[in-house]
């Protein structure tokens, strides 16, 4: 496999502040973890008024990702898996946490949780991100 060169053009569809169909998240941290608030809109829906889950998905992933690359580690993602827990009804706030839970040489493991504004939880995922070196 080539090695493969990761830049930011701000057009990420999680992220990036230029693409004008994303998802525009905005991180900060709290102390170990990163977090976000996230309103899903009408147009996210899979079934109606309900949040698609592939979109819980990239959310959390995206968090988990950012973890790392927020302290200077180019990652991509592994693997990764998710457990939906709960609905998270379109047009309504959710929060997301992210931490790093072990890394060990180029592969790191992080955790996510997505909760709803009284505390349900959504959403969890954990996931395995790679190092690419030399980015």
């Amino acid at each position: 496999m080539s090695a493969i060169e990761l830049r930011d053009n701000r057009r990420c569809f999680a992220c990036g502040p230029d693409n004008p169909i994303g998802l525009h998240l905005e991180f900060e941290w709290r102390g170990d973890r990163l977090c976000c608030e996230w309103v899903p809109l009408p147009e996210h829906q899979g079934y109606a008024g309900i949040t698609h889950g592939g979109l819980i998905a990239t959310v959390l992933d995206e968090a988990m990702a950012r973890v790392l690359w927020d302290r200077g580690t180019p990652v991509v993602t592994g693997s990764f898996e998710m457990r939906l827990r709960a609905p998270a009804p379109a047009g309504s706030p959710v929060s997301v946490q992210a931490w790093l839970e072990s890394g060990r040489g180029r592969l790191s493991r992080c955790r996510s949780v997505m909760t709803a504004q009284d505390g349900t939880v959504v959403a969890e995922a954990q996931g395995s991100y790679v190092l690419v070196p030399g980015t």
